[in-house]
């Protein structure tokens, strides 16, 4: 079923099945979330990068390799707000958005070389966030007047947004200055299938808990360069001469790069689906 039957098939079920006014149990719901990523360094470019530049360092003698700290990618942090719409003590449904990201800063980025006497520190921070809207059904079973466990089934579309840049400065200098500097976005269907457990402090205060998986690959991101010009998100292999190093790049590009320097070209994509562990409260009106 499509994205835009799902939310069609969502609204009529909610017009439908809506009893009398007042007899609807309206939740808004705020919950936070640490999340299983399944993209990594190298979706994001920064495992090429940090592999050119220690082995440059090593193959040339005006150079010298001084450090490199490169953090790895595991986990990212959500927030969701829902309106909840039960219909009974079992049935409810959910229209949600939220906001979820994972990145690399500055600091856990670095590489540093002496180039001809001269210390360099290079970065390459990246950052993908996502933008979930989705549309859930909850079934609830309830444990007694306050305790409830529940299956949640939800499907919508996920806006992603990928952040790239690379940047350098010299040991006196406080900021870097980025030589590249990218953004790519692009819009894909999502799901999630969750189970959870809520709690009702009174009639109008609670608290849940929720561990979810979700699928959400998305591809076709389009964007600019650093030169502002419009480009699609490509994933490629750059052969590097004079380091006779084949060297794995993501950037926003014009076009498709081609040639005898160039192989595995393909767009880029990204996988937001994962693992989720999510708090929160509700409010009931």
């Amino acid at each position: 079923m499509s994205i835009k039957k799902t939310w069609a098939a969502a609204c009529l079920a909610l017009l439908v099945t809506t009893p009398q006014a007042g007899a609807v149990d309206l939740r808004l719901r705020f919950s936070a979330a640490v999340e299983k990523l399944r993209y990594d360094n190298a979706d994001m470019g920064i495992t090429g990068w940090a592999e050119e530049l220690k082995l440059r360092a090593e193959t040339f003698s005006n150079l010298q390799f001084v450090s490199q700290s490169v953090g790895t990618l595991k986990l990212g942090y959500g927030f969701e707000g829902e309106l909840l719409f039960a219909f009974s003590r079992r049935l409810g449904l959910g229209l949600s958005g939220g906001y979820s990201y994972g990145s690399l800063p500055e600091k856990d980025v670095s590489t540093t070389i002496i180039w001809d006497g001269v210390t360099f520190h290079h970065t390459k921070p990246a950052k993908v966030i996502a933008y979930p809207v989705l549309a859930s059904g909850y079934l609830f079973f309830p444990i007694g007047s306050k305790l409830n466990v529940y299956l949640r089934a939800g499907a919508g579309f996920t806006y992603a947004k990928f952040i790239g840049r690379e940047g350098l400065k010299k040991e006196e200098e406080k900021q870097f200055f980025y030589t590249i500097f990218e953004t790519a976005s692009a819009r894909r269907p999502a799901y999630l299938g969750g189970l959870g457990l809520s709690y009702n402090f009174d009639a109008a205060f609670g608290f849940f808990a929720e561990a979810a998986v979700r699928s959400g690959k998305v591809s076709g991101f389009t964007g600019e360069d650093t030169l502002k010009r419009p480009g699609r998100l490509y994933s490629y292999e750059e052969y590097i001469s004079d380091l006779d190093f084949w060297q794995v790049k993501i950037h926003v590009l014009p076009a498709a790069p081609g040639g005898g320097n160039f192989r595995e070209v393909r767009e880029a994509s990204l996988d937001l689906g994962g693992y989720s562990v999510k708090l929160g409260l509700f409010l009931k009106f």
